[in-house]
């Protein structure tokens, strides 16, 4: 066997390992469904950890960080679940969107970046920095950024305003409705991440603290672009729908109250999850064009 085969199955077993205690946590958390959630949450971990420990360690703190806080519940939250489906707990769709750009910027590093390194060296090693390994980083930090955004600014009392026209008030909940409090905790979600990417650049010892530093806030930054990207698609593009018995906007088909929605505005193929991976995306390759930015003046 050469040595990718060799780092391949290692990096799967130890995987395996580490992955069994934390989809035990979340079973007894109930923070993915039975069993579809489940299967595709381990699956989605197990890749993460064989492309870097480090990013399956930014989609655990993503995912426990934000399904903690999205389990905050207050009677404002109630109304907005049932008015716009925004549950707390994951199905299979909602893990794979909220980690499909992490895989594919994922995999693209290890093929481009790390295994023709590890060849040539002849040496496996955890610790190696690209743009495309940001950029995983990045869309993680995206979608933890957006979480914390809607789930602070749904139990803060600011009313929302429309991202695309800040003079106007939406309900909560509302696709691109935007508050101050929510931005800045989208601000914190985002940083937590760079966080875990921050210790990913101590541990290689190959950057100086100035530049390590840079790395991390424009990693925070991206994240937070990436979630207020997502708040404006929510706004122009996403398909949402109108009850005209209850007189509500909602992204249900078949509102709570059982009345069957018509098409309001959007793309009815243009979905929140949808919405999820195009911005994670987008906010991927802006960190790529940031990360190229600064690594030529330090």
């Amino acid at each position: 066997m050469n040595i990718i085969t060799d780092y391949l199955l290692l990096a799967l077993f130890w995987g395996i390992i580490f992955n069994f205690p934390m989809l035990f946590i979340i079973i007894r958390l109930r923070l993915l469904t039975v069993p579809r959630g489940v299967i595709a949450g381990a699956t989605i971990a197990i890749m993460l950890f064989v492309i870097s420990p480090f990013l399956w360690c930014a989609l655990l703190v993503f995912f426990l960080t934000s399904s903690l806080i999205s389990k905050q519940t207050s009677p404002q939250k109630q109304i907005v679940i049932a008015e716009f489906s925004k549950d707390s707990t994951r199905d299979a769709i909602q893990v794979l969107s909220n980690s499909l750009p992490a895989i594919v910027f994922g995999i693209m590093y290890l093929l481009i970046d790390y295994f023709p390194v590890v060849q040539e060296n002849n040496n496996i090693s955890l610790l190696s920095n690209s743009p495309l390994i940001f950029a995983a980083f990045t869309s993680i930090a995206t979608h933890n950024s957006d979480t914390w955004m809607t789930e602070i600014g749904i139990n803060t009392s600011a009313i929302p305003r429309l991202i695309t026209n800040l003079k106007k008030q939406v309900p909560k909940g509302t696709s691109g409705g935007v508050t101050i409090m929510g931005t800045i905790a989208g601000l914190v979600g985002a940083s937590i991440i760079s966080f875990v990417y921050f210790i990913f650049l101590v541990c290689s010892s190959k950057f100086g603290l100035i530049q390590m530093f840079i790395q991390f806030v424009l990693l925070t930054l991206m994240g937070t672009v990436g979630g207020l990207i997502d708040s404006l698609e929510g706004a122009t593009i996403q398909g949402l729908y109108y009850c005209d018995r209850c007189q509500k906007v909602t992204e249900r088909q078949i509102h709570k109250c059982g009345n069957t929605t018509r098409f309001l505005k959007g793309n009815r193929l243009v979905t929140n999850d949808l919405v999820n991976i195009s911005s994670a995306f987008l906010s991927g390759i802006l960190a790529i064009l940031g990360f190229l930015l600064i690594e030529n003046f330090f």
